[in-house]
This record gives structure tokens, C-alpha cells and sequence, in this order.
């Protein structure tokens, strides 16, 4: 490989890594709003009972969160650095 291609390669794996970090606080916040699901889910497949309420409860939730998800990123603010 000639140096160009080492540069370009470095230069891609670069923007990269700088898109994920900005998107990194959205993906971790969407982690920890999926949690009460994920256990929802375990509960059903280890045979435990949901009951409407916690279902409608689920379903609105979710509703709500795949709304805020659609909406866009606020501009980068500068904070995040490589």
C-alpha cells in the first residue's frame, strides 16, 4: 500500500470515529430508554404475565420515544472533541 492510500484510509477511519462520537449521547440515551423494554420482553419469554395496563403503558411510552427519536440532532455546540 502506498502512503496515499494509508492516508486516505486514516482520513476515513477518522470521520468515522468523529460522526459516532457525535451521535454517541443518542445512541446511549436510546439505550437507556429501551431498558423497561428489553425486561419486558425477558418477562414475557420467561412465561410472566403482562397485564393490558402495563402494555398500554409500554405501547405509549414507545409511541413518544419513536417520536423524540425522528426528530433531528441540535447542532454540534463544539463540546465534543477527538
Amino acid at each position: 500500500m502506498d502512503i496515499a492510500t494509508v492516508e486516505a484510509i486514516a482520513t476515513a477511519i477518522g470521520t468515522v470515529v468523529e460522526e459516532i462520537i457525535k451521535v454517541a449521547p443518542a445512541i446511549e440515551q436510546g439505550a437507556v430508554t429501551a431498558e423497561p423494554y428489553i425486561a419486558a420482553l425477558v418477562s414475557l419469554v420467561e412465561g410472566n404475565a403482562v397485564t393490558q395496563d402495563q402494555l398500554d403503558a409500554a405501547v405509549a411510552q414507545v409511541t413518544a420515544l419513536s417520536a423524540q427519536f425522528q426528530q433531528p440532532l441540535p447542532p454540534d455546540d463544539g463540546s465534543t472533541t477527538t
